[in-house]
């Protein structure tokens, strides 16, 4: 059976089918186009069942539909989709990736407000839920604007258009370019669908609008084939 599940990409959202059992939830849908913004259904009375049922739902993605072939010391479950060849590329990248969770993890917990909305446990937990693939369809492209030269894949929601890093909204799952470009927006995006969907008490502190400038990092060797890796840091 296929079902719909919420995609973000490049924080915008969308419709995409996938195979498997559709998941409990709200049957409200709709689609966004990136020259219109939010273009939302009308507003219907929620039914108390529903919102349990969606409160309920699981994020983490099972073994059966995340075959990874990797995890890093944090916990991060990756697949790689064979990309990276020797066991010194795998430990780079596994190090990288932890890094950018560093960063977030940083940001998060000065955020995290204490007393009754204590969250702090969510936020160490978060690595070991969080699934991230390596997409294999990527090419170097020129951006539009900046005119740098990037690692990037085609994008679902806007056909003709790239982008580096995609997000499930209905899972923690990001999908990213081989260099990590853009993991460090939409790991604080999962992070605070996570904290939300989890905590009592919703945290007051905006932690997407205070994280979202996380930096992007160098592997410490040269994987870069675009003039996006020059530019991160060390």
């Amino acid at each position: 059976m296929r079902g719909l599940r919420w995609v973000v990409e490049d924080g915008v959202a969308y419709l995409r089918r996938f195979r498997g059992a559709m998941r409990l939830g709200s049957t409200l849908g709709f689609v966004l186009a990136l020259s219109t913004g939010l273009a939302g259904c009308a507003a219907q009375s929620p039914a108390p069942d529903n919102t349990a049922a969606e409160l309920s739902q699981p994020l983490v993605l099972p073994a059966s539909e995340f075959a990874a072939d990797m995890v890093t010391p944090a916990g991060i479950r990756v697949k790689t989709n064979g990309q990276y060849k020797t066991e010194a590329e795998r430990k780079a990248l596994a190090l990288a990736i932890d890094r950018y969770w560093a960063e977030v993890r940083e940001c998060a917990v000065h955020l995290e407000p204490g007393g009754d909305t204590d969250v702090n446990f969510l936020i160490e937990e978060f690595p070991r839920e969080l699934a991230v693939e390596i997409a294999n369809d990527w090419k170097v492209v020129e951006g539009p604007v900046s005119h740098r030269t990037m690692q990037a894949f085609p994008s679902i929601a806007h056909p003709g258009s790239w982008s580096t890093a995609r997000r499930h909204e209905d899972d923690l799952y990001i999908l990213v370019v081989p260099e990590l470009n853009g993991l460090g927006q939409q790991m604080v995006n999962e992070l605070n669908l996570w904290i939300n969907r989890n905590a009592n008490v919703t945290p007051t502190a905006d932690l997407v609008g205070a994280c979202v400038s996380v930096p992007c990092l160098r592997f410490n060797y040269d994987n870069a084939p675009s003039q996006a890796w020059t530019e991160c840091k060390e």
